[in-house]
Formats: C-alpha cells, sequence, structure tokens
C-alpha cells in the first residue's frame, strides 16, 4: 500500500512540474535579460520597434535578430535585414508564413523582416 501511494504522489508531482513548464512555455522567454540589457538590446516602442519586441543592436553586418514575447503571437524570434535582397529569400525558422518568405513590414520599408506576418 506504501508503494502504491508513492507512486501515486509521484506521478502527482511530475503532473504539477511539467503542468507548470508547458505553462511558462505557453509564454515565451523571460522579459528581464533582454529589457534590463540596453547596451545589447533596445526594446520595445522607445526604441522606435512594435511593443514586445527586442533588437540586437550589436549585430553585426546587415542581417540582425529581434526577439519578439509574449503576448504577441509571433515570438520568439524573428531576423531583420536591411539587404534588399533578402526581399523574398527562404524564412526558414517561420514555418507559419505565409508564403515562407522573407517580407517588408511596411510598404516602402528599408528593412525586411522573417517571422509571421500579422
Amino acid at each position: 500500500m506504501r508503494r502504491c501511494i508513492s507512486n501515486v504522489v509521484g506521478i502527482a508531482l511530475l503532473v504539477v512540474v511539467l503542468g507548470s513548464a508547458a505553462a511558462i512555455a505557453s509564454e515565451g522567454p523571460p522579459t528581464g535579460p533582454f529589457y534590463d540589457n540596453d547596451r545589447t538590446w533596445a526594446c520595445g516602442p522607445d526604441a522606435g520597434l512594435p511593443p514586445h519586441h527586442c533588437l540586437n543592436i550589436k549585430s553585426k553586418g546587415n542581417t540582425g535578430l529581434i526577439m519578439v514575447f509574449y503576448p504577441d503571437p509571433r515570438w520568439p524570434a524573428e531576423g531583420i535585414s536591411f539587404d534588399p535582397k533578402a526581399d523574398r529569400r527562404p524564412c526558414p525558422h517561420d514555418p507559419g508564413a505565409t508564403d515562407g518568405t522573407w517580407y517588408s513590414p511596411y510598404p516602402g520599408a528599408p528593412f525586411y523582416v522573417c517571422h509571421h506576418r500579422p
């Protein structure tokens, strides 16, 4: 009987731990390491970005990384490029993209992004 109770308690704890991990994963990565590190990341409207977005300002070249946070449904990451050759190139890390390519988020914008289209 003691072994049965131990098994039931063990399974219950496992369910709680796994449920907590799933809840955290559904809300994406924590924002603190990004919003609190302004030497590496520019974040949100104060930096000229949409809400819940951070741009890695230490990116090299003409392509960089943008982190996107919950509640924006496009999280967790996207790419940005200021190279016109990025337009329409494959965007493999975004299976939800309409046509699977980079695109300019605003008509005439001089940059291209790789993430879920709004």
